[in-house]
């Protein structure tokens, strides 16, 4: 009979822990935590492995130490969550109670996560110690507490979905560090680009990669599931900020469908709904910090579908949560405040219905509501523009474009003075505004800006004239922003908006030979420049492809107009523009 101690016949893939081989990486085999496992700040996990011969009968002596032996395994087996792993691929194997007895530990002379922190000799002369190409783990404390504040201070708008006071104070007491690591990876990756030290800055990439390892390591049911949605907006925004599209894009899918195995997106759903919400927010304070956060997942699917004609992660149909109070009323909150101390606005699908509860958020004045409301209008644009059902040609097509039209004259006329403009708001919304009005304006954009050849030239014409009212109102938003601080115009997040305007307003000043839209333009290629020096990828990526398209042929002007915005979006010839520039200025992006 072969023995366990005959570690000869184990492959040395198979003394790896589980997350070293998921990743691929050479793991030293400690126990009970290999040194990559605790750089990275995770659970280690060994499989026990199969040994060749088909039956294993311990050498235990006596039938007391059997007896021991079942009585440790029976009690610690639950069957709702050491099994899990049969629902979830890449969980432990390992059952925590079959080596709880010392005794059948020495005999068996196999190690396991129970069996000490004596590492393995190094195999084949290799040491592991020196060998290994630790990633970065997470700073300081000092470290970690200044990117968390600059965290707040330069990305809290980007992503309004964090309750301030409780993940500064997580961090100090070293709670996230032990049960969200992910979420400190992620905020230490965006965060780090603003730090002063060029060394904290040189790791940015170090820690995305680690925080997308910890992510993609999450099980269906992920603890606490509040941060690891957190985690996943914070390494959408990265991915997509360095051009990692496909990352962010499927990081957004597992994030929603995790939402929905937790029975998250109906958590305030009348209905009774076969999939029961768990684990339950506790407190009013918790319910608010998920519905920001669960909104910024929907926010953020729809930012990066109407560029992409990618379909959305999240249906609205199954969304069934309410939109958050204002801001000033979140950050004050805490454990103790009450249900009935605030109460948010009911989520509705019926534009109309939601339209008309857009007075209920004015006082106190509440951005995020009305952030929330213009997204499920650029949903629905978006899924109208990008239909693979209905042609530009069907008249269900026009109507619909026109009523979606109309909804968002509504919404705009629906909106509190001291919304009106950048100017009329106050310092602390002010990039709330600008991010709300071009987000309008993208909408209109993409609305009017039509394939020629389904309607006839007069109305053609009409569509993209008004195309070009709402390009030039965005310059004109532009310049107020810029009268008030450059900083409002460097968030990522809105320069597709600006640079749809941008493409219309060339196309516009190259058949029209008007000069004065040639200022607008540039103007917005300088915003791409300022963006460039924090934001590398998107900045350089809008500036080429400005430049390529000002750089155009008259016929290619002429292509580009009568193909409309999917035209635009089929045109791959400005973006391979971008890729030979990369490579031949050998740019690291």
């Amino acid at each position: 009979m072969q023995s366990l101690a005959q570690t000869a016949s184990i492959s040395k893939r198979k003394q790896a822990c589980n997350s070293c081989r998921q990743r691929k990486k050479r793991c030293d085999a400690e126990r009970p935590s290999c040194s990559l496992c605790r750089k990275w700040g995770i659970r280690c996990e060994y499989s026990v492995p199969k040994l060749r011969d088909s039956v294993y009968r311990p050498s235990i002596q006596t039938v007391e130490a059997l007896q021991s032996t079942q009585s440790s395994f029976t009690p610690d087996l639950n069957l709702d969550g050491d099994l899990d792993f049969l629902r979830y691929p890449g969980m432990n194997f390992d059952f925590p109670g079959s080596a709880q007895s010392q005794n059948v530990t020495q005999l068996t002379q196999y190690p396991n996560p129970s069996s000490g922190s004596d590492p393995v000799p190094p195999l084949n002369g290799i040491n592991f110690e020196t060998d290994l190409n630790v990633p970065a783990g997470l700073p300081s404390d000092e470290v970690l507490l200044e990117l968390v504040d600059l965290f707040f201070l330069h990305l809290y708008d980007t992503l309004p979905c964090f309750h301030k006071a409780t993940v500064v104070e997580n961090t100090k007491n070293q709670y996230l560090q032990i049960e969200a690591p992910v979420l400190l990876y992620a905020m230490c990756a965006l965060a780090a680009r603003f730090h002063p030290d060029s060394s904290i800055r040189d790791l940015q990439n170090d820690w995305y990669e680690q925080a997308k390892l910890l992510y993609e390591l999450l099980p269906r049911d992920p603890h606490p599931a509040l941060r690891a949605f957190q985690a996943a907006l914070c390494l959408t925004v990265h991915s997509t900020a360095k051009g990692d599209f496909s990352v962010g894009w499927l990081i957004l899918g597992k994030a929603w469908r995790q939402a929905c195995a937790l029975g998250l997106n109906h958590m305030d759903s009348d209905r009774e709904i076969s999939i029961e919400l768990h684990p339950a927010p506790k407190t009013a304070f918790e319910k608010e910090e998920y519905r920001r956060t669960l909104w910024m997942l929907f926010v953020t699917d729809r930012e990066g579908s109407w560029p992409t004609g990618w379909p959305h992660a999240i249906d609205d149909r199954q969304f069934k949560v309410d939109i958050p109070v204002a801001e000033e009323q979140f950050q004050k909150m805490n454990s103790e405040t009450a249900d009935t101390a605030t109460k948010p606005i009911s989520f509705t699908r019926n534009l109309n219905t939601l339209i008309a509860a857009s007075p209920a958020a004015a006082s106190p004045l509440n951005m995020f509501h009305y952030i929330a409301v213009a997204h499920v209008l650029l949903g629905r644009v978006t899924e109208q523009i990008h239909s693979i059902h209905d042609s530009p040609t069907d008249p269900e097509y026009t109507k619909e474009c026109n009523s979606l039209d109309s909804s968002i004259i509504k919404f705009r006329m629906s909106l509190p003075r001291p919304i009106w403009s950048v100017f009329e708001a106050s310092t602390e919304i002010q990039v709330h505004v600008l991010w709300l009005h071009l987000t309008l304006n993208t909408m209109s954009i993409l609305l009017h800006y039509r394939l020629v050849d389904c309607t006839d030239e007069k109305e053609a014409n009409e569509h993209f004239a008004r195309a070009v009212v709402t390009a030039k109102n965005t310059v004109n938003i532009v310049k107020d922003a810029s009268r008030v601080s450059t900083n409002l115009l460097v968030d990522f997040r809105i320069q597709s908006s600006l640079y749809i305007a941008t493409t219309v307003l060339v196309i516009h000043w190259r058949l029209s030979g008007d000069d004065s839209i040639q200022e607008g333009i540039d103007l917005i290629g300088l915003i791409f420049d300022r963006v460039y020096e924090i934001w590398v990828f998107p900045g350089l990526k809008y500036k080429l492809a400005l430049k390529h398209d000002l750089e155009r042929s008259m016929e290619s002007i002429l292509s580009l107009r009568d193909r409309g915005f999917k035209g635009l979006l089929a045109d791959c010839t400005k973006w391979k523009f971008v890729q030979e520039y990369v490579a031949e200025h050998g740019l690291a992006i």
